[in-house]
């Protein structure tokens, strides 16, 4: 077994430092071959071999000079890489460890050996490898879930190792995060066996597999972004294993559960779809003196040569062309492919290719920068003409429907281009009123980066470069002067119990959860131009813009609450609800989530538990579950912690987003030992949605 990582694991290899051994827990789960045979019929219908991962995990070059590496890969071949003093400490002792990491997930591994009079030295096989070799050593495919692939090989008739646990560093955790300092990857091997073409299988174990598969396109296209190689690699493309007898190797994977692909019809190669375009490629030699016979005789079988996907072949070639030596860079016409051999980039031979058409459309389609391209943005006007024409006017006027509102007003997109207000209208739309939610994770259309695609655009269209900046900090006025003043100005409008009348419903909870005081107050001052919302600045106080403002903040659906709470942070002797009551019992999903119909339950059963908000203080003052108390994730953790009581009281977190600032202050509760905590699957939002309890404040 190999990896990157510290283990949690004490069965692993005695070079292990005592130190960690002694802050680690025993995470191995040993499977059995010999199932039974409910538990043989269960991986027959349930069970896969990889679940949802996300296919090629990555593989493992090792090199006798990790810098000399570092520096040919990222300054001759354009690689993007970290610097040396960013290296890491590898699995095993005496070891450093650094990455390439590609948007599709995959990534390229490096290790060597540090300096040899360390007085910790890596296991000899690592030693003697490097001996006399370089090159990939192992290669990972990814696993949603181990332990149905463990089950699956192990009925398949495979001898496989036990499940391991792993860190990605040794370094302690500090401040919230979502690390909640227990392994952060499990690894499966097969044992120890001739065999070194089988693969390794990885699954992240802080990653949500399924919310990924869900939202490959947000995924892909945010990672694509932000992992520009200078060489136009933008993923691998393939594995390349070379072997002695193909058959053989062939029975194996076909056991194991790959598809082979449509297009094996050589007698020397077999190829196998791993996800998307992604394959594993069996070879032969071609004759019994070419390169790969060579590798062979030296190595055995394993991995020979990574293909890589690039964006444009002839951009690779020339930046490629520029820094290596003729001999050094092979470019066949034919097959548009550009080869590096072996001997040249630390012994494993790399290939280039044009990804393919399919995957270049999707990026493009959802590229968002500084301003979107033609694809780009018809891609987006397409989405809007299907999803919010219809109410909103073919050319956003606004009122075609629904008393939807104009989006054509400068004021309305530049206020609100850098909160989350137009952002969570799409999302989780308008609860009473005809706006629908369309985010995917509540059962709509569009995955998180089509909404942001969709602002982007409808930004763009307002003619909005520039934000305009508001605070973000409560507004305080005369909630009975902004009374009055509502009900003779605005009512005609806005309707007098804020449902909407030609005008967007300003009663509605969805939209007092998401506008700042500011963003309020902005629109009464200055109007939206294009629409019939005028400016009040000139016909208006500040006193009494500012009551209105505190009038519409202190009101929800049904216009039913009396005044807005004057709130101040609860005291530790009142974090929990209910002290003298029993606690809950909740089914969490993946035993982290709790639903907020759940958490709801609970409060009409007055149940005792703790409510923590992770948003900011000022959204928690604005609009928040009642008996919460806010815990910015930004802030310091431990101070907090220590006046949380760790018995059987649930602690349960939310934010809004829903899972992003509430899963950092969960996980790190658990990591200092908090175990009935959860976070509120949905989100304040949600939970405003349904109509649940939300106080409004200033």
């Amino acid at each position: 077994m190999f990896s990157l990582f510290k283990p949690l694991n004490a069965t692993a290899d005695k070079g292990f430092k005592s130190a960690l051994l002694k802050t680690i827990s025993l995470l191995a789960l040993i499977i059995s071959a010999s199932c039974a045979n409910d538990e043989t019929e269960a991986v027959q219908d349930n069970y896969s071999l990889l679940g949802i991962g996300h296919g090629l995990h990555g593989s493992m070059l090792m090199v006798s000079d990790l810098n000399r590496t570092r520096d040919f890969y990222s300054d001759t071949l354009g690689f993007r890489m970290a610097k040396t003093d960013k290296f890491k400490k590898g699995f095993f002792d005496g070891t450093l460890v650094t990455s390439i990491n590609f948007p599709d997930a995959s990534k390229l591994d490096f290790l060597s050996v540090e300096d040899s009079l360390i007085k910790d030295a890596p296991p000899t096989f690592i030693s003697s490898f490097l001996a006399n070799h370089q090159g990939v050593q192992r290669y990972y495919l990814s696993s949603s879930s181990l332990d149905t692939t463990a089950l699956w090989l192990n009925d398949k008739g495979f001898k496989m190792d036990s499940i391991k646990g792993y860190r990605r560093s040794t370094e302690p955790v500090k401040g919230w995060s979502r690390d909640d300092g227990e392994s952060q990857e499990r690894s499966l091997d097969f044992q120890k066996t001739t065999a070194t073409y089988l693969p390794q299988f990885i699954e992240d174990a802080t990653n949500d597999y399924e919310r990924m598969h869900k939202d490959w396109k947000t995924y892909y296209a945010f990672y694509r972004s932000f992992s520009n190689h200078p060489n136009g690699v933008i993923g691998i493309n393939n594995i390349q294993l070379a072997v002695n007898d193909l058959d053989a190797v062939r029975k194996d994977f076909e056991n194991m559960g790959l598809n082979a692909s449509d297009e094996n019809t050589s007698k020397k190669m077999a190829r196998f779809k791993i996800k998307g375009h992604q394959e594993l490629v069996l070879k032969m030699p071609s004759s019994e003196d070419d390169d790969m016979s060579k590798f062979i005789s030296e190595r055995g079988s394993g991995v020979y040569a990574l293909r890589f996907d690039v964006k444009n072949i002839d951009s690779t070639y020339q930046y490629l062309s520029q820094r290596l030596p003729s001999e050094a860079l092979l470019r066949d016409s034919t097959l548009h492919t550009i080869t590096i051999p072996r001997q040249f980039a630390y012994g494993v031979q790399l290939e280039f290719i044009n990804e393919p058409k399919e995957q270049a459309l999707l990026a493009e389609q959802y590229k968002i920068g500084a301003k979107l391209d033609s694809t780009a943005s018809s891609n987006a006007a397409g989405m809007y003409q299907k999803y919010c024409a219809l109410c909103h006017g073919e050319n956003r006027e606004g009122y075609a429907a629904d008393n939807a509102p104009s989006l054509r007003s400068h004021s309305l997109m530049a206020t609100s281009k850098t909160n989350n207000f137009q952002r969570y209208t799409v999302q989780y739309g308008r609860a009473g009123t005809a706006m629908g939610g369309y985010l995917n994770t509540q059962g709509g259309p569009l995955e998180y980066i089509e909404i942001e695609l969709l602002l982007q655009w409808l930004y763009e269209q307002s003619g909005v470069e520039e934000p305009i900046e508001l605070s973000r900090e409560p507004v305080t006025g005369d909630v009975a002067v902004g009374a009055e003043i509502y009900s003779n100005r605005c009512s005609v409008c806005h309707g007098a119990d804020g449902e909407g009348i030609s005008a967007p419903a300003l009663g509605n909870s969805m939209l007092l959860a998401t506008a700042t005081d500011e963003f309020l107050k902005y629109a009464i001052k200055e109007g939206r131009d294009g629409t019939p919302m005028i400016a009040y600045k000139d016909s208006l106080s500040e006193k009494e813009i500012n009551g209105l403002t505190s009038f519409l903040r202190t009101r929800a659906s049904g216009w039913n609450i009396p005044s807005a709470d004057t709130i101040s942070v609860p005291t530790p002797d009142k974090y929990i609800l209910n002290p003298n009551n029993k606690a809950p019992k909740f089914n969490l999903r993946k035993e982290l989530y709790v639903p907020a119909k759940e958490v709801y339950q609970a409060l009409q059963d007055s149940a005792r538990m703790i409510i923590l908000d992770a948003r900011s203080e000022v959204a928690w003052r604005q609009t928040h579950i009642p008996g919460s108390i806010p815990v910015p994730y930004y802030e310091e953790p431990e101070e907090f912690a220590d006046n949380l009581p760790n018995d059987d009281t649930w602690i349960v977190a939310y934010c809004a987003c829903p899972h992003a600032a509430s899963g950092r202050v969960v996980n790190t509760l658990r990591r200092l030992g908090y175990k009935n905590t959860a976070i509120i699957d949905e989100g304040i939002l949600v939970w405003a949605q349904l109509g649940y309890p939300v106080n409004y404040g200033q």
